[in-house]
């Protein structure tokens, strides 16, 4: 899952861009979650990056109840309105970009066999 912080006051929220996300994206915009999430992302539209911002926020949460994990809560589109001020930008919605594109660099663990031996190379 593709999850990261939005800090917003003092609190940090858990944002999730899950499936609802890009459901959610779609009928909001009445595109593709593809074309849609290309045209918030691409017009930064304060209205569009407000309403996407509280997506990520309220899923997340919905994902830290199912996992257990310590999360603030919800905000809807209007307490972001008045939590969030112009110096904020750079760090609230600096934050989307690193939720969405979270998980799209692979990771690789490589984990020794169990029964393997440690070679010393030459």
């Amino acid at each position: 899952m593709r999850t990261g912080k939005i800090k917003i006051g003092d609190k940090e929220y858990l944002g999730c861009f899950s499936t609802r996300v890009l459901a959610n994206v779609e009928d909001y915009t009445g595109m593709s979650f593809e074309t849609g999430l290309k045209d918030i992302l691409e017009k930064k539209s304060i209205k569009d990056i407000t309403w996407f911002v509280s997506q990520l926020i309220n899923a997340g949460d919905r994902y830290a109840k199912m996992e257990g994990i310590d999360n603030p809560g919800t905000l809807d589109e209007d307490e972001i309105y008045d939590i969030v001020g112009v110096d904020d930008y750079e760090d609230v919605f600096g934050s989307i970009g690193d939720i969405v594109k979270a998980g799209t660099k692979p990771e690789i663990e490589l984990k020794p066999t169990k029964n393997a031996k440690a070679t010393q190379g030459k």
